[in-house]
C-alpha cells in the first residue's frame, strides 16, 4: 500500500514492570509475577499468570494474601530505576526506527511511520520492531499500525489480545478496521473513561463501531469536542499529531496505602503530612523520565 496517507504505530511493552523482573530472573520465566508499590501496599503491575488469576491491578496486596500463596505468586517492590533504564533502552531503538517518536509512557511510545509504506512493507516493518527490541532488550512488545493515533491504540490492543496477530497489526485498510471496531467495547477506545461508557450505553453505543458511526456534532454538543475527535479518529481522520515535547505537568501526585485499619486521626494528620510534602517537594524530572505509566 503506497499512499501519502499519516501512518502512526504504538509500541507498547507487554507487562512492562513485571516483563523487567523476570528479566533478571529466568527461571522465573513461567511464573506468576507481582509488582508492588513503594511500600508494598498494592499490587501495581502484573504478569500474564497473574492476570489469568483474576487479580486485580491495584489491589491491596493483604487482600490476596490466601491466592498469592496457593499460587506461588513472586512478588517484587518497585524499582523504577531499573524500569527507566530498560525503557531508555527501549525508546532508543524505537528512535533509529522512525522520524519522529512520541514518547507517551514509560512503557508505549508513538512512531510516526508516514511514507514508510512507500519503501516497505508495513506489517513486515512492524515485525522487525517488534525482534529488533526483544533481541536487543529482552521485552517483548505489541505494535499496532493505523493511519490515526486512536486507531493504533485499538491495532495495539488486538495485537494483544488475539495471539494469531503475532503481536503485530496493520489496520490501515478500512475494512479491517470496521471488522475490529464491530468487536470492540467502546470502553475500549481510547480516552473513554467509566462514566463516559455509561452515557454511550445509554445511548446504545455499545462497540467501537456505534461510536465511529455516530454523529460528531451531537456527541460534541452532548459530550465534548475530544469525544468528538474520537470519532473522526475511528473513522481514519487524523486529528492528533505527536507531541515531540512533553507538555508541563498538570497534576503530581505521591499515594500510599496502609497496612492496617487507621482510627486514630493524629496517626493520618501525620500521614498526610508527610506524604503531602513529599509530592510538593517533587521536581520536574526530564521528559522521557516525567512519562506516566499505567502499571500494568
Amino acid at each position: 500500500m503506497s499512499s501519502n496517507k499519516t501512518v502512526f504505530a504504538l509500541v507498547d511493552c507487554n507487562n512492562f514492570y513485571a516483563s523487567c523482573e523476570k528479566l533478571f530472573r529466568p527461571d522465573l520465566k513461567h511464573t506468576p509475577v507481582a509488582v508492588l508499590s513503594n511500600n508494598d501496599g498494592c499490587i501495581v503491575a502484573r504478569s500474564k499468570e497473574v492476570k489469568a488469576l483474576g487479580i486485580k491491578m491495584g489491589v491491596p496486596m493483604f487482600q490476596v494474601q490466601d491466592e498469592i500463596r496457593k499460587h506461588g505468586i513472586v512478588c517484587f517492590s518497585s524499582n523504577y530505576a531499573l524500569y527507566a533504564d530498560l525503557s531508555n533502552r527501549v525508546m532508543t531503538i524505537l528512535e533509529e526506527e522512525a522520524p519522529r517518536l512520541e514518547v507517551y509512557s514509560i512503557d508505549e511510545a508513538f512512531m510516526d511511520l508516514t511514507g514508510v509504506d512507500h519503501v516497505t512493507d508495513l506489517l513486515a516493518f512492524g515485525k522487525r520492531v517488534k525482534a529488533k527490541v526483544d533481541q536487543w532488550t529482552g521485552i517483548t512488545v505489541g505494535v499496532g499500525i493505523a493511519p490515526t493515533k486512536t486507531l493504533a491504540k485499538l491495532a495495539n490492543h488486538a495485537a494483544k489480545k488475539y495471539p494469531a496477530t503475532g503481536s503485530v497489526v496493520d489496520l490501515m485498510d478500512p475494512d479491517r478496521q470496521k471488522r475490529l471496531l464491530a468487536i470492540v467495547d467502546v470502553s475500549d477506545v481510547w480516552g473513554v473513561g467509566r462514566r463516559t461508557t455509561a452515557k454511550l450505553k445509554a445511548r446504545g453505543i455499545h462497540t467501537a463501531l456505534d461510536l465511529a458511526n455516530a454523529d460528531p456534532k451531537s456527541i460534541r454538543s452532548e459530550f465534548s469536542v475530544v469525544l468528538e475527535r474520537t470519532i473522526r479518529e475511528l473513522n481514519g481522520v487524523s486529528c492528533l499529531d505527536l507531541e515531540l515535547v512533553r507538555p508541563t505537568k498538570q497534576q503530581i501526585i505521591c499515594s500510599r496505602s496502609f497496612g492496617h485499619k487507621v482510627t486514630d486521626k493524629q496517626e493520618l494528620r501525620e500521614a498526610i503530612a508527610k506524604y503531602t510534602t513529599r509530592a510538593a517537594s517533587a521536581t520536574s524530572s526530564s521528559p522521557r523520565k516525567a512519562c506516566h505509566h499505567n502499571g500494568q
